[in-house]
């Protein structure tokens, strides 16, 4: 299937909000999920003092850490709860300096195969100023 239309996402942004609350290996970042359409996913990570390097910079794994998440839960978005899938490949770039309170990650199928999903994510600030830029590609897990 090539990339999906936007529409009605097979999560809703409370049930996927609700994981990222439940997951402990997730509360460090204290991820928000933004805004939820099939295929795509905004997160929102708060900037703190324990996420930035000197010069007060968000660090380069939280910026990767807030991309891998929001594709997880874009992959969610499209398939649903009861469907998962695990990070095969995560390539970054790195654009700008992260200086922000907060660190938005929009992140989007650009394909999803029956075994695998390809996709993008970038980093910005509220404005749009994009940090990173990743592609991602996850594996389906089947049960």
């Amino acid at each position: 299937m090539n990339r999906p239309v936007a529409g009605k996402a097979a999560a809703s942004k409370a049930e996927l909000q609700r994981l990222l609350d439940t997951e402990r290996f997730l509360r460090p970042w204290k991820f928000r999920v933004v805004k939820v359409a099939d295929g795509e996913c905004t997160v929102a990570m708060p900037n703190s003092p324990s996420l930035e390097r000197p010069g007060g910079i968000v660090n380069g794994p939280a910026l990767i850490a807030a991309a891998d998440v929001a594709m997880w839960l874009a992959i969610k978005a499209h398939l649903g709860m009861e469907h998962d899938a695990l990070t095969s490949d995560l390539n970054t770039v790195f654009l700008a300096p992260a200086k922000a309170r907060t660190v938005y990650c929009t992140a989007r199928i650009l394909k999803a195969g029956k075994k695998r999903f390809f996709g993008t994510a970038d980093c910005s600030d509220s404005t749009g100023r994009i940090f990173t830029h990743h592609t991602l590609t996850y594996i389906r897990v089947t049960h």
